[in-house]
């Protein structure tokens, strides 16, 4: 890929906005190593493959040679951004932010190169701002400008409570960029996604007052569940980075025909050109499955090391019943078993199922509901058709 594929791809490519592109083109064709910093709340250790679009992008800037700043918000995370939410959110201490960053980290280093980035706590900069300090920061923005926020604004306009400590959030957020700025020589652009944008132009706006080059910003469109909704860890349309393999393929073979292209530019680091091949072969009728096939091999290998493979049982989920209170003695009864690794949700699904003949352990047909099966380390392979497997242990 030629350099000018490579800006091109940098700033079109799954990106919803930049401000300014311009300038940041500019910066890009000439060579400069940019600093560019990414933030996050380390609020929870799950990660599903929504949350990587921002890193497949970093991806590509330390692939050209330029500075990532990957900043934690232990700090910011014990007040909560509350930008795609419309109530409050939990704080966490700072033990906990520093132990789920940790996790984090781990789960980044199947995308980026975690050895070459530089790490920022942005406690470091927002610990040492005194109260006066606040009110000069603060005062950089009006309630007006904060109310008029679409989350802020029907909370306010629906009589629910906003607290004061909210309206900071994006102030810390924009500081964090000051800080930046200072300690790494520059803050150049700030990644984030679309429900970020406030946040992203109030750095703009703090570095303007400090006197410090303002970052140019450049935001993503959300990845979209495999229903087409908004994606959640508490929803089946979520695909966890560290999901089974048989359990990503299932749900990436799934994904709805009209979402492939969407799946591709947010979800994999496929190039524009990669991506306008798919969509020919598309619009030259291609079956959708064949596309769909490759897109879930793509993902599987990008976060598993390996494609996807049907007779490897290691690919395949592994659930332990030892505290599961159906097992008794070791054992517990297909019927049971079905239940607790969540195949069938009723006794009429179990005789549906059996009956049918669809249900294996080890290979072998299983006939009879009531047949109890004992539990041991060993993993036994439970099946259900050709798309449920698990494997069990005690």
């Amino acid at each position: 890929m030629t350099q000018n594929s490579q800006i091109q791809n940098l700033l079109t490519k799954g990106v919803s906005n930049i401000i300014d592109r311009e300038n940041l083109e500019k910066k890009l064709e000439s060579g400069e190593k940019l600093t560019i910093k990414f933030g996050i709340d380390p609020t929870a250790a799950k990660v599903h493959i929504g949350h990587m679009v921002p890193f497949l992008k970093l991806k590509e800037f330390q692939k050209m040679g330029h500075k990532i700043v990957l900043l934690f918000g232990d700090a910011t995370a014990q007040v909560g951004d509350t930008s795609d939410k419309d109530a409050e959110r939990p704080m966490l201490t700072r033990d906990e932010t520093r132990a789920n960053a940790e996790a984090f980290l781990q789960k980044f280093s199947k995308v980026i190169d975690i050895d070459k980035i530089e790490i920022y706590y942005n406690s470091e900069g927002l610990d040492a701002v005194n109260f006066a300090g606040v009110g000069e920061l603060a005062k950089n923005f009006s309630v007006a400008e904060m109310l008029d926020r679409d989350n802020f604004s029907k909370r306010y306009k629906g009589g629910k409570r906003i607290s004061l400590q909210e309206f900071l959030y994006p102030i810390m957020q924009g500081y964090d960029s000051v800080c930046i700025a200072r300690k790494y020589g520059a803050c150049d652009l700030e990644l984030g996604g679309n429900d970020q944008y406030f946040n992203l132009l109030a750095g703009r706006r703090i570095m303007g007052a400090f006197d410090i080059p303002k970052q140019d910003i450049m935001t993503f469109d959300l990845l979209l569940g495999t229903d087409g909704e908004k994606m959640s860890k508490t929803k089946p349309n979520c695909i966890l980075i560290d999901e089974a393999p048989q359990s990503m393929y299932q749900k990436l073979i799934n994904v709805k025909d009209d979402m492939i292209i969407h799946y591709f530019e947010l979800a994999t680091d496929a190039t524009l050109e990669e991506i306008e091949t798919i969509k020919t072969r598309l619009a030259d009728g291609e079956h959708p499955n064949n596309i769909k096939k490759e897109l879930a091999q793509r993902i599987i290998t990008m976060y598993h090391g390996k494609p996807y493979d049907e007779n490897d049982i290691s690919n395949v989920e592994l659930i332990s019943l030892g505290e599961n209170e159906m097992v008794a003695d070791g054992k517990i009864t297909i019927a049971n078993l079905l239940k607790a690794v969540k195949f069938c949700a009723t006794s009429g699904d179990v005789r549906n199922a059996v009956s049918g003949g669809s249900v294996r352990l080890d290979g072998e047909k299983i006939e009879d509901i009531r047949q109890e099966v004992t539990l041991s380390n060993e993993q036994k392979l439970l099946q259900m058709g050709k798309k449920k497997a698990v494997r069990v242990t005690l």
